[in-house]
């Protein structure tokens, strides 16, 4: 009886298990032929409702290729990368946490490439040849119109004033990323403290003294504002906000006036990535001129290459201030040490009077 009990017993750990890994590993998205000849496996931050449709028009005009696409959030995709570095399933790793593709080149996991359309990238759009940016993203907060109280704002400024006004109306009410648990986040906030520290600083404090509300992703942020939960997400990426705003007319997406930072979106190959010359096709595919017109005729993306940009577009970035690009260099890896990284993170959890 005890022997059958243990085989039961181990036999349920190991469907417990099965069952677990399953909720917490991310599910691949399949695009083109089933019995294409090649496959080409992408592990990215991007939002398949912004991506997916650029999929596809790669897997029409390359139909030997069948993409098998993986949206992992961009903390939990510098890891995995990390992890499997021996062996990669993926052969192109894209994500908008810079600091982190950064790093990842600097320690070695990336391989050089080069080609046509990633040598004629701007020196700022590119790093050593091994990770490249194909969007531009202006960084911006997002109000519902419908709630907010008072005017709406136009810079930071105009948001503490808002707070000190309608204090108990705010408690609760704005929402920005978890910098602990988002790549992307801890870049922005970063380079929010660089940017402007005095501002920075009184922001984050407000915040902390108002409940903010932290969130892992864009689309969790985007939805409470929507909902009314929120009135204001802050330090969101541009291409998700104009989406959401293009559907529903109870949002608006605001470039702040004292300065917009401008992120990029970068992708790299894996060391020892399988496939990778079809992971370098798929990255001159996404800058053709063809396909960066797709990406901001159809609000998918921000091109990156400026020859492209659409006077509409031209008009919702000048709306903004003064524009900090943030670049692909060595500075970024500045953010990424470690211990300045921990003292970072414990300074805005105490600032936002988040728990350690």
């Amino acid at each position: 009886m005890m022997k059958w009990l243990v085989v039961f017993f181990s036999l349920f750990l190991m469907s417990f298990n099965a069952f677990a890994q399953a909720l917490v590993e991310p599910e691949s998205i399949e695009f083109g032929k089933k019995d294409a000849p090649r496959v080409l496996r992408i592990h990215s931050s991007i939002d398949l409702a912004s991506f997916g449709p650029l999929i596809k028009g790669f897997v029409k005009r390359y139909p030997s290729i069948r993409v098998s696409y993986t949206d992992i959030n961009t903390s939990e995709l510098y890891k995995q990368t990390i992890k499997e570095s021996a062996h990669p399933q993926a052969s192109l790793v894209i994500s908008s946490a810079m600091g982190l593709q950064i790093k990842l080149v600097n320690d070695g996991y990336a391989q050089t490439y080069h080609s046509y359309e990633t040598d004629h990238l701007p020196s700022y759009a590119q790093w050593r040849h091994q990770v490249f940016a194909f969007s531009l993203e202006p960084v911006v907060m997002l109000v519902n119109k419908d709630h907010y109280p008072g005017p709406l704002p136009k810079d930071r400024q105009d948001v503490l004033q808002t707070i000190r006004q309608y204090s108990d109306f705010m408690k609760g009410r704005i929402g920005t990323y978890d910098i602990r648990q988002s790549g992307v986040g801890y870049l922005l906030a970063s380079q929010d403290a660089r940017q402007a520290d005095t501002t920075w600083g009184r922001l984050i404090e407000a915040f902390g003294s108002h409940q903010v509300k932290t969130y892992c992703c864009t689309h969790e942020i985007i939805d409470d504002v929507a909902s009314g939960k929120l009135v204001l997400g802050y330090n969101l990426l541009g291409s998700y906000a104009a989406q959401r705003v293009k559907e529903d007319t109870r949002l608006k997406m605001i470039l702040p006036k004292d300065y917009a930072l401008m992120v990029m979106r970068v992708g790299l190959i894996p060391k020892k990535a399988p496939n990778a010359d079809d992971a370098g096709l798929f990255l001159d595919y996404l800058l053709t001129d063809s396909v960066q017109r797709r990406m901001q005729a159809e609000t998918l993306m921000f091109p990156i290459q400026p020859n492209v940009m659409t006077k509409n577009t031209l008009n919702i970035l000048g709306k903004s201030g003064p524009q900090r690009v943030v670049e692909l260099d060595q500075q970024l890896l500045v953010g990424r040490d470690y211990a300045k990284q921990r003292r970072f993170i414990k300074s805005w959890e105490e600032a936002l009077e988040i728990p350690h």
